[in-house]
């Protein structure tokens, strides 16, 4: 089985089309953040290691994330897919050393018009899980914008080391996590890297 990484956006709820694709193609699904939490939670050595530099108000250092990330997969037994890592070209190098190259990496893209709907889809949910929101609704909107354009500069030269080395894919990231992840079944169903 193939393993499949996904990155996006922060407005694309990659963790349930990620759990939707696994569901339907058998795959295994890793989060990184969660991988590092459990760490920290069980205060496993490597959790105290991280603990200490979160303590201490500093980053964690890519090469601790890769442990933990490259320590779940390699406890995989079929195909995984990763989501919302590599976030950078630095995790993307360090994940190709631990051994642990994805057989695709695809991004889930929004259009212009479907982004906007998207943000506000996003705000609107927000405000009905916290209704004290509601007034800040113009100041999350800006936020949840400001935060995509970003993702879109930082992103850029993840985007095109993985197309360099012929990885890289681009699936619609728009409508509910099925929609979604019924367009990426084709890749995870026989890791033939479509068009």
């Amino acid at each position: 089985m193939p393993n499949v990484a996904l990155i996006a956006g922060p407005v694309v709820d990659l963790a349930s089309a990620a759990s939707a694709l696994a569901d339907t193609s058998g795959l295994q699904v890793i989060s990184a953040g969660n991988v590092f939490r459990e760490h920290v939670q069980q205060q496993t050595p490597l959790g105290e290691e991280a603990n200490g530099y979160m303590q201490a108000g500093h980053l964690v250092p890519d090469e601790l994330m890769i442990r933990a990330v490259a320590d779940a997969l390699a406890n995989v037994d079929r195909g995984w897919v990763l989501y919302n890592f590599p976030r950078h070209i630095r995790q993307a190098e360090l994940l190709t050393q631990s051994g642990h190259v994805p057989d695709t990496v695809i991004e889930l893209v929004l259009a212009e018009d479907q982004l906007r709907l998207a943000v506000h889809r996003r705000v609107e949910r927000r405000i009905e899980l916290e209704p004290q929101l509601a007034e800040r609704r113009q100041e999350l909107l800006l936020m949840y914008m400001h935060s995509q354009e970003n993702h879109q500069e930082q992103i850029e030269p993840l985007r095109a080391y993985y197309q360099t080395h012929g990885l890289l894919q681009t699936v619609s990231g728009f409508g509910d996590f099925e929609d979604v992840a019924a367009r990426l079944i084709p890749f995870a169903s026989d890791g033939h890297r479509h068009t």
